[in-house]
């Protein structure tokens, strides 16, 4: 039984500008680096040197080294491959013209 919803949001795509790879940080991202470093502090075993944070000056270094520490914390998650999406399956020309009178039914109801 397919569940039915009062209310459904469409999510807007994410724009291309939402990541550019030479933007510096924000301060959101900056505090999630020094929360990662002080896990890195714990994790690290003798001998091992610590990454530098304070040369993480940019997006595409913030997301290398946000990439490498969710690896050592989640080692289960590290090597698999993701999955492609699925296309999407097309809507039948009959179902589409019947949703589109059903709204210009509704509108002209409306007025």
């Amino acid at each position: 039984m397919k569940k039915k919803y009062k209310l459904v949001l469409t999510v807007p795509e994410t724009p291309k500008s939402a990541y550019d790879h030479g933007r510096f940080i924000s301060s959101l991202i900056e505090h999630q680096i020094k929360h990662f470093h002080d896990v890195e502090k714990s994790l690290l075993k003798a001998g091992q040197k610590l990454t530098d944070i304070s040369k993480l000056k940019t997006e595409l270094h913030a997301s290398k080294y946000l990439k490498k520490m969710t690896a050592l914390l989640h080692p289960q998650g590290a090597d698999k491959p993701r999955k492609a999406a699925r296309p999407r399956k097309a809507r039948s020309r009959m179902k589409a013209a019947k949703s589109n009178a059903k709204t210009k039914h509704a509108k002209r109801k409306s007025r």
